[in-house]
């Protein structure tokens, strides 16, 4: 007797069109695949419904004007393309990814305005990060590489991502999880694909925008979170060896949510996993979610 092993067609959107992702093709003259010339943002969806899109999409119109990518459609226009993905894909708790990228053709390195982008919209099944993890925390090295504190990509999700590579390299080297960006003044900036928080005498306290981050959406709303919890919080700049001796760490993203540290190269970072105000942080955002 012959089992038929049924296989969904996963369904994409690509420059104005959903199709099965089978029929994908990107032109071999695409910047995003020649020179990474290109930005893009990943949210999660719960129970079918992206959080803070808007925001992801005000990031990206945001990076799109700088570098000066055109960014065709509208965030209605998004919202219902995704909408349609994630019941088209009859996934609910989804990965969603937009690329942008500036095109193909144009002269080289050049920036030309009248490229047509290549825009592709992703939304796969969510692969949760190990839930041990949330009960015991991350552990995290420090990159020997600094990030220039005048570097212009560094605020951007670019999809330029060799840096990022090379430094999650160190991290799998050394059997961590993540790794811990310096810039080339000292100071903390953030993690590969995470903000940085310390908690130090009650205060919640993350490297500020001018030690060259990418602005998380994450990372704005658990400063807001803190606001409404009259958590003191603040944005400063500081060193690993503030870093190190700080009461709690958590690192954040839109996939990981908010993730506590346990451990910093051979430092040992607080008491109990998660912390109390890093339990207070995690249970707010999951309201919010």
């Amino acid at each position: 007797m012959m089992h038929s092993i049924f296989i969904m067609t996963k369904f994409i959107f690509l420059n104005g069109k959903i199709i099965p992702d089978t029929e994908e093709s990107v032109s071999t003259d695409d910047r995003g695949f020649l020179y990474g010339d290109g930005i893009y943002e990943t949210l999660r969806s719960y129970d079918g419904k992206p959080f803070k899109l808007a925001e992801h999409l005000e990031r990206m119109r945001y990076s799109a004007k700088q570098l000066r990518i055109s960014f065709e459609y509208t965030n209605a226009e998004i919202s219902e393309t995704i909408k349609i993905l994630i019941d088209k894909n009859n996934i609910q708790d989804a990965y969603i990814r937009i690329t942008l990228s500036r095109g193909a053709g144009g002269g080289r390195l050049q920036m030309d305005d009248n490229i047509e982008p290549t825009t592709l919209i992703q939304v796969k099944p969510f692969t949760p990060y190990d839930s041990k993890l949330y009960d015991e925390g991350m552990t995290l090295v420090v990159s020997d590489y600094r990030r220039s504190t005048t570097c212009p990509i560094s605020r951007y999700k670019s999809t330029n991502l060799l840096q990022s590579i090379l430094r999650k390299e160190e991290a799998n080297k050394k059997s961590a999880h993540e790794t811990i960006v310096l810039n080339t003044d000292g100071y903390v900036a953030e993690c590969v694909v995470s903000n940085i928080f310390m908690v130090s005498g009650g205060s919640v306290i993350t490297p500020s925008l001018d030690t060259n981050i990418l602005p998380g959406i994450t990372r704005i709303t658990v400063l807001n979170i803190c606001k409404n919890k009259s958590i003191p919080v603040s944005e400063d700049r500081f060193t690993t060896d503030r870093l190190i001796k700080a009461d709690e760490v958590f690192i954040t993203n839109s996939l990981m949510e908010i993730m506590p540290v346990s451990r910093i190269d051979d430092y040992k970072i607080g008491k109990v996993i998660p912390g109390k105000i890093t339990q207070q942080l995690m249970s707010g955002y999951k309201r919010l979610t």
